[in-house]
Parts: structure tokens; sequence; C-alpha cells
């Protein structure tokens, strides 16, 4: 019988929905492979980081997700305990002054790479991040963030509606990217006035001209609330930040059977192929054109749909990460080393 691997996950204290969607939810799947999952919080204070790190000798494998403000000394002693440290994340940490439109200073890029150095390996969402781990550590691995299809049923194509649904779901800090859209938005409003907005947040935003239909995120009401949607968007902006975005929104779309029109920015690109499953945007003329198309084609909706799901099932799965993930594991486990 194959040795059960233990492996602590520190996950930052405000515990972001990537610790959900990347370990949490995935428990059950990575027991499947052997891989038993201890779940802990990074307290801030000393006394509490040292009874979290004296945990670690008790497992075969550490997990760091995102977290990139422990002190050299305390990774000198982390690896002490146990060398085996993998560092996941899913977002542009080396960048996070943009994020709130602050100057690029460095610090969070210093902080990143002096963390991944004491690392065995990288697990990054997405082919941009994982380039800046690749110069200073050995073994980077991609693995966008997955869905669960059994969670996420099939949007009802048979049912018959008397509006079109474009849908947005995200944290409120992103609704400024739908802010930059307002002027197409309005336009579509105009031409279509059967056409609604369903923002699905912690909060929404007024767009000038645009009817909006705010539904506040809950996640027992998350896939009826995609499922009720006709069109899924993602526009964002080529910034750096935004570049290490993993498109999970997108990811939800296709999971429900949603065509989706998004920035060609980052993965985007490489989950949305253009004219198949939805199309990349990058213009206002190309969102125009692009949401005029599947507004007026209820069938090519159902078509980009169908085909975004199938490539979700494919390639993005939560059984397919967890899959994939587990083996990385499995490398740089104690087992492996002795």
């Amino acid at each position: 019988m194959e040795k059960k691997i233990r492996a602590l996950v520190m996950l930052t204290k405000r515990q972001p929905p990537s610790s959900r969607l990347r370990f949490v939810a995935c428990r059950e799947e990575f027991l499947k492979h052997g891989i038993e999952m201890t779940f802990m919080p990074i307290p801030s204070n000393p006394v509490g980081r040292l009874k979290l790190f004296l945990q670690m000798k008790q497992h075969d494998v550490v997990i760091i997700q995102k977290k990139t403000s422990f002190k050299r000394y305390e990774l000198t002693f982390i690896r002490y305990l146990n060398p085996n440290i993998i560092f996941d994340y899913d977002d542009a940490v080396m960048f996070h002054e943009l994020e709130h439109g602050k100057t690029l200073m460095g610090k969070n890029v210093i902080k990143f790479l002096r963390t991944i150095k004491y690392c065995r390996a990288v697990v990054a969402g997405n082919n941009f991040l994982a380039e800046f781990a690749r110069p200073n550590c050995p073994n980077v691995f991609v693995l966008p963030t997955p869905i669960d299809m059994e969670r996420y049923r099939l949007k009802d194509y048979s049912e018959k509606k008397d509006k079109v649904t474009i849908g947005w779901i995200g944290v409120s800090g992103n609704l400024k990217y739908l802010k930059r859209l307002e002027p197409v938005l309005k336009n579509i409003s105009e031409r279509y006035p059967h056409t609604v907005l369903k923002i699905i947040s912690n909060d929404s935003i007024k767009l000038n001209g645009v009817k909006i239909e705010f539904k506040k995120w809950r996640l027992e009401d998350e896939i009826e609330d995609l499922r009720s949607i006709d069109i899924g968007i993602m526009p964002i902006d080529n910034s750096l930040w935004a570049r290490g975005k993993c498109g999970y929104k997108i990811l939800q779309y296709m999971g429900v059977g949603v065509p989706v029109v998004a920035s060609p920015v980052g993965i985007n690109v490489e989950f949305i192929k253009h004219g198949e499953n939805g199309f990349l945007a990058t213009s206002d003329e190309d969102w125009l054109l692009s949401l005029k198309s599947l507004i007026r084609n209820p069938d090519m909706r159902k078509t980009f749909g169908m085909k975004g799901r199938q490539i979700l099932e494919e390639r993005y799965s939560l059984r397919r990460y967890a899959e994939k993930y587990s083996s990385i594991i499995k490398r740089y486990d104690k087992i492996s080393i002795g």
C-alpha cells in the first residue's frame, strides 16, 4: 500500500478565494492520490509562527501559498525543519503595489525572489507568473486554478427568455475594469434594450445608460447565478498585475456552458479559442462586434458554451488538477530524498 504523504499548507490569514479553490476545496481529491493536507493560517506574532513552524517536522511537505513576507532567518529555520518546501501562487505577488495603484518600488519582487530561493519547487497559476520564478528555482510548474465539474451544472438552453444577460463575476476591487467598458455597454444597452448587465460581487457600480442587475455574491448561490447569464465577460488592462491573473472567472463561465468575451491578456488567450468558445476583444469596436454577435445569435451562444465546457473538462477540471499537483508533491516529499 502506498504511503500517505502529509502536506502542511500554510495559508495567509485573510485566506483569499485561491486558498479555497486551489487547496481546501480539493482536499478529498488529493486524498485519492495519497496526499493528506493540513491547512493552517500563518500567524503574525512570533510565538504563533514558532508553533506553526514546529508543526513542519510532522509533515512530509510544506506548501507556502502566496505568502512572501517571511524574513530570511524564518525561511532558513523553515528549511532546516523541513527542506521540502513548495511555493504556490496564482497572483502577481511580486507586483502588489500595482494592484492598489501605487508606484512599483520593487520591494515585493525582492521578497518573492527571497522566498522561492528557499523552495524545492514552485507552482504558478499561469506561464506569465512562472517566468519570474524560473531563473531562481530549478523546478517550476504551471497549474491553473481548477473547476469542480461536479459542482458546475450546465446552463439550461431550452429555457425561453425575453432578455439577454451579460454577466460579470468578481471582487469589487476589479469593478474598475467594468467601468472602462462603460461606453461599450451603454452602446449595447441603447441598441438592444432587452439586454441587462448582471454583476455578481460583494459590491456594485453605476454605469451611465446601462441597466444593471446586482446580485450579492454568496457561495451557495454562485452556480445558479452563473447559469442565469447568457454571455460572460472579463475586461482587464494589459498591466503587469493584470497579466498575472489566472482568468478564473473565464473558467467559471465555461463551467456552466456560457460563451465568453475577454481581453486578450495573460492566460485568457489560452482559455479562449477565438471564434470557437468565445471572443477575444481589445478595442471598443472589438467588444461591440463580439457582444452584438452573441446577443443576436442564441445558437452561437450555445455552441460556444458547449465548446468551452468541453475544453474545461479536458484540461482544467479539479480531478486533473489534483492528479497533476499530487505528482509534483510526490517528487519533493521526504520519501524521495531519504
